[in-house]
This record gives structure tokens, sequence and C-alpha cells, in this order.
């Protein structure tokens, strides 16, 4: 990738709005070009400086009141308000649903490409840990601390998993933990953050040509993520949780 290639993916990659495949060559030309590099980290620390900058806006004093003032004094039937309660009411609830039932899937979506990303720099960089141990007793103890709960590290060596160990993440700007697993030749990070909502079934899904499947329960979220073949990933699911 040269400069002139890489010089407009700059923004994309600070918004993470890159495919898997982009980001990873991205990366590599900022490591190595002092070029690029200077000028993403530039855009870092404007991005960092717009968000600590105060850019609320609090109205004059009195600006209500002289709204109200500006507004016709006429005073409509009870009927009339009555009826227009309500249907501003029920705009509301449309509208607020209808931003609910599409964001859901869209904020699912970018979590998933963003822990493909986190995956796949994982394996490129050949950092998949940050504490390497296949002992349960070594890696749970090692999140503490360091996440605001404390993620479940089933031995699953019996079933054909075996635990490399463990490493931070971040899932919705949320240190989360990483549980990374090996069957046979393809790994798998098992990610796991606090949960928002209530619990949720399995749901596997393809992701650039990965897999990855997705559930909810006990308050905490999960996300497995690899390139095994999708019956084994399912598989894997289960088995944690019914541990």
């Amino acid at each position: 990738m040269t400069c002139q290639e890489a010089e407009p993916l700059l923004n994309a990659r600070l918004d993470n709005e890159l495919s898997a495949a982009d980001s990873v060559a991205i990366d590599r030309h900022i490591a190595a070009c002092g070029t690029c590099s200077a000028q993403y980290a530039a855009l870092e620390n404007l991005h960092r400086e717009i968000v600590d900058a105060e850019l609320s806006y609090a109205p004059a004093a009195g600006l209500r009141q002289r709204v109200l003032e500006g507004l016709p004094r006429k005073k409509p039937s009870m009927w009339l308000s009555i009826s227009s309660m309500v249907a501003a009411a029920a705009c509301v609830v449309v509208v607020v649903l209808s931003f609910s039932l599409l964001r859901a899937p869209r904020v699912a979506e970018d979590v998933d490409a963003a822990l493909l990303d986190s995956h796949l720099r994982a394996l490129q960089s050949n950092h998949l840990v940050d504490v390497p141990s296949s002992d349960k007793h070594t890696v749970k103890p090692w999140f503490q601390g360091k996440t605001s709960f404390s993620p479940p590290v089933p031995d699953l060596t019996a079933e054909g998993f075996e635990l490399v160990g463990g490493r931070l993440e971040m899932v919705r700007q949320q240190p989360a933990a990483a549980i990374v697993y090996r069957l046979r030749q393809h790994v798998i990070s098992l990610c796991v953050s606090m949960s928002a909502g209530g619990d949720a079934e399995p749901d596997v899904r393809d992701v650039s040509g990965y897999h990855s499947v997705r559930w909810a329960r006990n308050g905490l979220s999960y996300w497995a993520v690899s390139d095994v073949d999708p019956v084994e990933l399912r598989r894997f699911a289960e088995l944690v949780r019914g541990r």
C-alpha cells in the first residue's frame, strides 16, 4: 500500500469503518510509514481534543419564558388538547420503537466487525494473549481489577477446546475479557462484556468470511469469533453456556 492509497483511509480507520482486511493493511502501512504514522497520530489528537472540548450549549436565562409569551393566547378545547396529546404520544412511541428496531442490528453488526478486527489483529501480531496459560485458575484471576466483572473461564479440554490464555479487549468503549481457545489449528476468541439487556439465545452469523456467535446470559454478553466451522462454533457456545 502506498501513501497515496493510505491517505483517504486514515479517517475511516480512526472511525472503525474499514473491513477487517483493509484495517490490517492500513495498520501495517502506518507502522512502516513515518509520514502516515504522524498524520494518523495528528488525527487521533484532533479526535481527542474534540471529545474533550466543552461544546455543550446552555440557552440564555429567560428564553423559555419569552418563547411562551410569544405563543397564541387562545385556549384550545379540552377534546382537542386530549386528542393532540394522544396523537403526539403515539408518534413518539412509533419513532422510538422504529429507531430501536433499526439500530439494534446495526449495533450488533458493528460489534461483530470490531471484534473480528481485534481477532485478526491478534493473529497477525502473534499476540493472542496477555496471560498465556491453559489453567483457568491462572487466567480467571488475571482479569481482576481490569474488568468490572469476573469472566467465566470454563475448562473445555475434554471436549477438544484447549485453553490458550486471555487478553484485555474493548467492547462499546468498555473493558472486556477475551478468553482464547484452540480447536486443532483454529483459534477462537471468546469476548465477554457487561450486558445492558436480557438473556439471548446463541445467534451464529457470517462476518467477512469468518463466523461469529453471540448470546447473553446472567448480565453478560458473549461473542465467539473464529474461522472454525459454524457447527463447531455453535457447539463451543453451547458448552460455554452449560458451564
